[in-house]
């Protein structure tokens, strides 16, 4: 399905209350060294930060890896908050519920490719964060990848019939600018492979059903499911690759817009 045809607002909403939890089943089994995703995520944050919010939290992988902080997690969606611990807020990214300045740090993973539109969702977390905090926010990448995780990737997609999707497209390419124009500076821009590690089907479809993919069944998820499940049975094992840029800006000036 072309990317201009999709209702994003709807997917989204209708993805998340039917899986819950799917992007944490997720990640939190995607390694590199000592660190998930998660845990790369807060180390951007400050042992002196106190405040934070967590934009698109989900049901709350953030605040369990920043327990001992105080943590608002904030999220569109009932079903993924229900899951969420300490104090949350079901609310839009573009109409934050809380006073300017309100925060040290605003954290947000895998979400700003969701929000839309993303210079203004920007301006709302610099208006909630002090001057001098920090937003730190990982996001979908195309690289970091090897030679080998080219075969299954492409393989798979192509049983897929699709590659996961976002409104903001695979890469932030504008994101530093539109940072800029909001009042941050970028502090940091890395990116990391992690490994998810696939030995059953049961594996492969928790890969499967937590990925984007407008327009496609999930009779096909299903399918794509058993297939890399069976092959990674006969090979003991196989590494999917999930490529991840982590972001770190500071708010140092009034939005620009």
């Amino acid at each position: 399905m072309p990317e201009n045809e999709i209702d994003w607002p709807a997917y989204v909403r209708e993805f998340h209350e039917t899986r819950p939890g799917s992007t944490e089943r997720l990640l939190s089994r995607a390694v590199a060294g000592d660190h998930t995703p998660y845990r790369w995520l807060v180390r951007a944050v400050s042992g002196e930060a106190r405040r934070v919010l967590d934009l698109g939290c989900g049901n709350g992988p953030v605040a369990r890896e920043l327990h001992g902080r105080w943590v608002v997690g904030v999220d569109t969606s009932a079903a993924e908050l229900a899951g969420a611990p300490g104090p949350k807020v079901q609310a839009d990214a573009l109409h934050l519920p809380f006073a300017n300045e309100s925060f040290d740090v605003v954290t947000c993973s895998m979400g700003l490719m969701v929000m839309q539109p993303l210079p203004e969702v920007l301006s709302e977390a610099a208006r909630v964060l002090r001057r001098g905090g920090v937003l730190a926010a990982t996001v979908p990448a195309i690289r970091p990848l090897r030679r080998t995780d080219f075969r299954i990737l492409t393989t798979l997609t192509t049983r897929l019939r699709s590659t996961p999707q976002f409104p903001a497209g695979s890469e932030l390419t504008e994101i530093r600018d539109q940072l800029r124009a909001a009042g941050f500076d970028v502090l940091e821009s890395q990116r990391e492979r992690y490994a998810y590690q696939v030995r059953t089907v049961a594996d492969a479809r928790n890969l499967v059903h937590s990925l984007y993919l407008p327009g496609t069944s999930d009779s096909r998820r299903d399918s794509a499911a058993v297939w890399l499940g069976e092959r990674a049975e006969a090979r003991d094992g196989l590494e999917v690759a999930i490529p991840v840029r982590r972001i770190v800006a500071m708010r140092t000036k009034v939005a620009l817009h």
